[in-house]
């Protein structure tokens, strides 16, 4: 489980918040994606799009040292405060639209909490497929229980619970829809109020 000194490193609101209740289910979060992120074995190299600070990528380079780990993200700041933090992490500058910098290969692409935000979510699994990974580990909210989550907690309650940033809201089976024109997936499972999903690139 995650712990509050680790929460206490980070900028972004939601890791800074204090809530007990918040902190628990994103520990949970965390520790499916780390049992997600061994299905087949530790990988070599990963990705992580949308890598923010490096609340992912920083706590799975610390289990494994020997994995080389990049991360992209469109925010500049963000990945300064990821270069202070987690030196290991190779952090890249630009957006999920366009990776054609990015070597590709990897054993893994991470993309966490980053599709909800899109406009173009297919276009940027295009992205994602095109730089050839072995497997992917994707994840968004889980509707309609994220907003109740959000109501619960007395957040965006004149939207009824939505993130104003956020473009789209998939529930287990408009995720797999979504997904499946691209990857073969291995799991789709939640950890609430998420869904998380592995698969291989159709080939």
């Amino acid at each position: 489980m995650i712990s509050d000194e680790y929460f206490d490193k980070f900028q972004t609101k939601k890791y800074r918040a204090k809530n007990p209740v918040k902190r628990r289910l994103i520990g949970r979060f965390v520790d499916k994606v780390t049992e997600l992120f061994h299905e087949g074995g530790a990988p070599r190299s990963v990705l992580e799009i949308g890598v923010g600070e490096g609340f992912l990528s920083g706590h799975l380079s610390g289990i494994h040292p020997n994995t080389k780990f990049s991360g992209v993200d469109i925010q500049a700041g963000d990945l300064e405060l990821l270069r202070a933090k987690f030196p290991q992490i190779e952090a890249h500058q630009g957006s999920i639209y366009d990776l054609s910098s990015l070597p590709g290969g990897y054993d893994l692409i991470i993309c966490a909490e980053v599709l909800e935000h899109l406009e173009r979510p297919q276009d940027a699994l295009d992205q994602i497929v095109a730089l050839k990974p072995e497997r992917v580990l994707l994840t968004v909210p889980h509707e309609p229980w994220f907003m109740l989550s959000n109501l619960a907690m007395g957040k965006n309650v004149r939207r009824f619970g939505n993130d104003v940033e956020h473009c789209n809201h998939f529930t287990v089976p408009s995720f797999r829809k979504l997904l499946s024109s691209r990857f073969e997936l291995t799991t789709v499972t939640t950890s609430y109020p998420w869904i998380l999903a592995t698969g291989t690139p159709r080939r």
